[in-house]
C-alpha cells in the first residue's frame, strides 16, 4: 500500500529539524535553512508555539525547539523544565515592569546554571544583553550561590570535587577551598539571596560590569532553577539594592512557586 505524505506535516518537520540542527533562529534563518515562504514558516510556528513545540525566548526573540530530534545540536529542554519556563515568565515579565530592573531565569544543571531567558529587552536601562543557553558558573554566579544555600553541605562539597581542578567550571577558577566557600554559602543563608562573588565578572569575554542577586525556585521540595535582579555593579551594593527589592524578587519567586504547585496538584488528581 502507498502512503500519501502530508504536505502540512513534512514542513513542521522541516521546521523541527532545522531547530534541532541550528539551535535557536530567526524567521530569516528558517526561511533561508528550509526554503519555505516566510509566510508558511509562520502559520506552522504559530500552531507549534500553541501546542508547545517551539516557543520564542523573550530576550532574543528567536525561535528554539522543545521537543528532542535527531541529529540535534542545541538539547530540548524536558518537560519540568518548559513548565517552570511557561509558569515564571509571565511573574518575570511583571516584576520588570513594577520595578523596572531585568530579571534572568536559571535552570540548575549537573555542574553549572543555564540561563533559559531573560526580561533585559524589557528594561528602561540598557545593561549588557544576556545571551540565551549559555552556561553560567555555579559557584561563582548570583543564581547558583542562591541555589546551592538550600543544600546541605555534604552535597555541596560533592558538587565542588566533581569540578575539582576546573578552572572554568569549578571552585579553582576563583582561587577558593572549599572551607572560603562554605563562608559564602552561609553569608548567603544569612541573607536569604545569592550574590556574585567579587571576582566574578560574567561569563562574557569582557566584564560585564554587572551586580545581582538571586533567589531558588523549589518544586517537590527541590531547588531546580533561580531568579535573578541585576543592575550596574557601580550603581549601588547589594546590600542596598536588596534592601529595596529583594521584597519584590520574593514575590514573584513565591508566586511561581504557588502556581507550580497548584498545577502538580491539579495534575494528579
Amino acid at each position: 500500500m502507498t502512503l500519501t505524505r502530508n504536505r502540512s506535516l513534512d514542513r513542521g518537520i522541516t521546521l523541527l529539524d532545522a531547530l534541532a540542527r541550528q539551535g535557536a533562529c530567526s524567521l530569516s534563518t528558517l526561511h533561508a535553512e528550509t526554503g519555505l515562504a516566510k509566510s508558511t514558516i509562520r502559520r506552522l510556528l504559530a500552531t507549534m508555539m500553541d501546542r508547545q513545540i517551539v516557543r520564542r525566548s523573550l530576550s532574543d526573540q528567536l525561535y528554539r525547539t522543545n521537543v528532542a530530534m535527531p541529529n540535534a545540536i542545541a538539547r530540548a529542554p524536558t518537560q519540568d523544565q518548559m513548565l517552570i519556563i511557561d509558569v515564571a515568565l509571565p511573574y518575570l515579565i511583571e516584576l520588570t515592569a513594577s520595578i523596572e530592573w531585568p530579571s534572568d531565569l536559571h535552570m540548575l544543571e549537573d555542574d553549572w546554571m543555564h540561563i533559559v531567558d531573560s526580561t533585559r529587552p524589557l528594561s528602561p536601562y540598557h545593561l549588557y544583553r544576556g545571551e540565551i543557553d549559555r552556561k553560567i558558573n555555579q559557584f561563582g554566579s548570583a543564581s547558583g550561590l542562591a541555589c546551592l544555600s538550600t543544600m546541605s553541605n555534604s552535597q555541596i562539597e560533592q558538587r565542588a570535587r566533581k569540578k575539582a581542578g576546573d578552572r572554568i567550571w569549578g571552585l579553582d577558577r576563583f582561587g577558593m577551598d572549599l572551607e572560603t566557600y562554605f563562608a559564602e554559602i552561609e553569608q548567603a543563608r544569612l541573607n536569604g539571596y545569592g550574590t556574585r562573588l567579587h571576582h566574578y565578572l560574567g561569563e562574557t569575554v569582557l566584564d560585564d560590569s554587572l551586580a545581582a542577586i538571586a533567589v531558588p525556585l523549589r518544586k517537590n521540595g527541590q531547588t531546580i532553577a533561580a531568579i535573578t535582579l541585576l543592575w550596574p555593579r557601580n550603581y549601588l551594593t547589594p546590600e542596598a539594592f536588596a534592601a529595596r527589592y529583594l521584597n519584590a524578587l520574593n514575590a514573584s519567586a513565591n508566586a511561581i512557586m504557588t502556581e507550580l504547585e497548584a498545577i502538580q496538584n491539579a495534575q494528579s488528581t
